[in-house]
């Protein structure tokens, strides 16, 4: 390899490493990452979507709204299902909004999501917003209503 393509592989390298290194600290030096969790409290509205609401969340208290975009999908275990969503929490600091992944054990009525946060979609206090939260839950009644743990951490834009 020749000097010239050496520098510039070298040159690379070496932005790569400082702008992985250095935008994650920007955020937690500005501590704009907050871990927040709740209870969640959900209706099955039987047309595609569920409402409830989220409790003791601090931060995440308010209504809630799913939108499922895909139907149960098969899994290897045939009591185990997947599906995907959007999902929103409306606050009156603003509108939290993530696309979902998870899966559903039918037998036991336990759930688990991957709740990924959508920065653009996002409004208010958490308009580009980033993050995590994780919801697991379970029904009792076949699937009519939900009672799950929301928890996670949001990286707030500014120090929220």
């Amino acid at each position: 390899m020749n000097g010239r393509i050496k520098t510039l592989v070298m040159l690379a390298m070496v932005t790569v490493t400082v702008g992985l290194f250095s935008l994650p600290q920007l955020a937690l030096a500005n501590g704009n990452c907050k871990n927040l969790k709740g209870n969640l409290s959900v209706v099955n509205n039987f047309d595609g979507t569920t409402s409830g609401t989220i409790t003791q969340g601090g931060k995440l208290n308010g209504t809630t709204k799913a939108i499922f975009s895909s139907s149960l999908v098969a899994t290897p275990d045939p009591n185990t299902f997947s599906y995907i969503d959007n999902f929103s929490v409306t606050t009156h600091r603003g509108v939290l909004a993530t696309s979902n992944v998870a899966i559903y054990d039918t037998v036991r009525g336990l759930f688990t999501e991957i709740a990924r946060i959508e920065p653009n979609a996002s409004e208010g206090d958490f308009a580009g917003a980033t993050g995590v939260l994780f919801i697991n839950g379970q029904t009792t009644d076949g699937g009519a209503t939900f009672q799950a743990k929301i928890e996670g951490e949001i990286c707030f834009i500014s120090g929220q």
